[in-house]
């Protein structure tokens, strides 16, 4: 069967949309070709960074390619991680509290063991610090889609379960066709969210210092970061208008078209009758390329064929139906995951132990009761965020899910708000306080609120978008309205999303405390009382004693907290607010 036949013209197998795609290609590769060669650079203790328009957007493309490497290896983490947590059960009670501790752990109680280990590990190129950027901005990214997997596997429907079992599918068709569909909606909304998160500590990550060491890599966040320390408000401007752009960019040729796809799932899993009915350009352009037609023509038969040569071979049927009603080769697969991340999380749960011990050895019991009033400031200022936050962002994501027409037109504009990295205007926002007089104590609660806010958003409106269709006719049809409505359908149907972005709120309000409570622009720093800006001014002058101890104690406060509250919340959400 010859798909490319000799009389057809070649302006009917090439279209403009194939020309540009290519185009487009070829510049990816130029592009990143030109992030291999920064990568091997010799290493030098520190970069300067110059405020230039061509440098800002040579940075910014630096910037994104770690963003996304960062992105594509927490999915990896999420998937192996999350299913293995939700599936096993002696295991999930280690696994989620070891995610608790990683969690709770701010970018600046990782950053100096990646950075000085990696360093050493790579010393005579930048690719040991690049892998150390990267991995800090995985932890701010992987943990928020860990939780939303796993909370979506665990909250499959029974009905759904006992179907499965009927047609006794195995673990890896369940996965595929079950429990991933159902996930994916959480997921899609949360990688923005994560992706939110990558962006929220650049200025942080790539202009880290430690002590009298400069660890400072080219990108837009050290670019900022230059900006307001040299107060270049020109470079400053500059420097937010094309964060903006680049975000802009990334919704529409990512997320958009994604928004789009995930629409199927719902769909599938029949949780909604009405669709979104969004459209994305980007896809509408790949439908016209001749070329992208062709090739899935071409890959369509190439399978057809290949399945047809495979029922001609004796030996391949017998083996691929051994192979579909065995379990044996995903129990293989599951088993090496598990031993495989236990042994990780056993080797580092005892190098870090190790270490910390060391460190906070010489610490005194005064220092120890003074990062524990520390840690009580940041944790009223948390819960102030988190019920601040929630206030306004349940009732707009509920209006948001459960509205198509409103979820088409708002999302673009909800996610590029919520993706800006708040550090960025920190600077700017506390000025406009101090100008009308908001003392810092409490203006940092706003910061915090900015860095906090938009997982509640997320996580009620994928909620709302799952609620089904016929709760809401049947509310329709026995005249709820108002808080009868809420109570008896909303409230159910979005709580275990909302628990999520409870958890991840409070997550992303204790890690922005190291940025929200310490705020320097220039000459002038202004500083919040509380565990955050004892750890960023530690981390500052290479007080490791200083650092570690105020780490040890946040992490066990957010420990305690999220298996004390956050914890009673998730049974909850599990055993009496689950859609069967």
């Amino acid at each position: 069967m010859a798909i490319f036949k000799p009389h057809i013209k070649l302006s009917r197998m090439i279209s403009p949309v194939d020309i540009f795609l290519f185009f487009g290609i070829l510049l990816f590769v130029y592009a990143m070709l030109g992030v291999t060669h920064e990568w091997v650079q010799p290493y030098h203790p520190k970069t300067e960074i110059h405020l230039g328009l061509g440098s800002l957007l040579q940075y910014s493309f630096f910037s994104l390619v770690r963003v996304f490497v960062a992105y594509f290896l927490s999915l990896l983490f999420t998937f192996s991680y999350g299913y293995i947590a939700a599936k096993s059960r002696r295991l999930e009670p280690i696994l989620i509290s070891l995610l608790d501790i990683l969690q709770s752990i701010p970018v600046l109680g990782f950053m100096p063991g990646f950075v000085l280990a990696l360093v050493r590990l790579f010393p005579n190129s930048n690719l040991g610090l690049e892998l150390a950027a990267v991995l800090m901005i995985f932890t701010g990214e992987g943990w928020n889609l860990v939780f939303s997997f796993y909370s979506s596997v665990r909250g499959v429907p029974q009905d759904v379960r006992d179907m499965t079992s009927i047609f006794r599918l195995s673990k890896w068709r369940l996965l595929r066709t079950v429990e991933i569909p159902y996930a994916m909606n959480g997921l899609l909304w949360n990688s923005m969210l994560s992706m939110a998160g990558g962006w929220f500590f650049l200025m942080v990550i790539e202009s880290f210092t430690l002590g009298d060491q400069d660890f400072r890599l080219p990108g837009i966040g050290s670019y900022m970061a230059v900006a307001y320390d040299k107060e270049n408000y020109t470079a400053v401007a500059l420097g937010i208008f094309v964060m903006f752009s680049l975000i802009f960019v990334v919704d529409r040729v990512l997320w958009a078209p994604l928004v789009v796809w995930s629409e199927k799932f719902q769909s599938e899993m029949n949780l909604r009758g009405a669709q979104v009915g969004t459209g994305s350009v980007v896809l509408d352009l790949m439908q016209k390329s001749h070329l992208i037609e062709k090739y899935f023509e071409w890959r369509s038969t190439f399978l057809k064929n290949w399945d047809q040569k495979l029922e001609k071979n004796k030996f391949s049927k017998k083996l691929i139906k051994k192979l579909s009603k065995s379990k044996a080769i995903p129990m293989i697969v599951l088993k090496g995951f598990r031993v495989f991340f236990l042994m990780v999380g056993l080797v580092f749960v005892v190098w870090a132990g190790h270490k910390m011990v060391e460190i906070v050895s010489v610490t005194k019991v005064n220092d120890w009761v003074t990062q524990l009033k520390y840690t009580c400031f940041t944790f009223l200022r948390v819960t102030a965020a988190v019920v601040f936050g929630s206030i306004w962002t349940i009732p707009a994501g509920v209006f948001i899910g459960t509205h198509p027409k409103w979820t088409r037109r708002l999302q673009p504009l909800v996610q590029i708000v919520a993706s800006f990295p708040a550090p960025m205007l920190f600077p700017i926002l506390t000025l406009f306080m101090l100008r009308l007089g908001v003392n810092f104590e409490w203006g940092s609660i706003v910061l915090m609120l900015f860095a906090s806010q938009w997982y509640i958003l997320f996580n009620v409106i994928s909620g709302a978008t799952l609620i089904p269709r016929d709760l809401i006719d049947l509310g329709f049809l026995y005249r709820l309205s108002g808080w009868r409505q809420w109570k008896a359908i909303i409230i159910p149907s979005v709580f275990p999303s909302l628990v999520n972005g409870w958890i991840t709120a409070a997550g992303g309000a204790w890690n922005a405390s190291i940025v929200a409570e310490l705020v320097q622009q220039g000459n002038q720093k202004l500083v919040a009382t509380g565990v955050g800006s004892s750890i960023t001014e530690a981390a500052r002058s290479g007080n490791f004693p200083a650092l570690a101890t105020g780490i040890v104690v946040m992490m066990t406060v957010v420990v305690l907290l999220n298996r004390l509250l956050w914890g009673s919340l998730y049974k909850l959400a599990e055993t009496k607010y689950r859609l069967e």
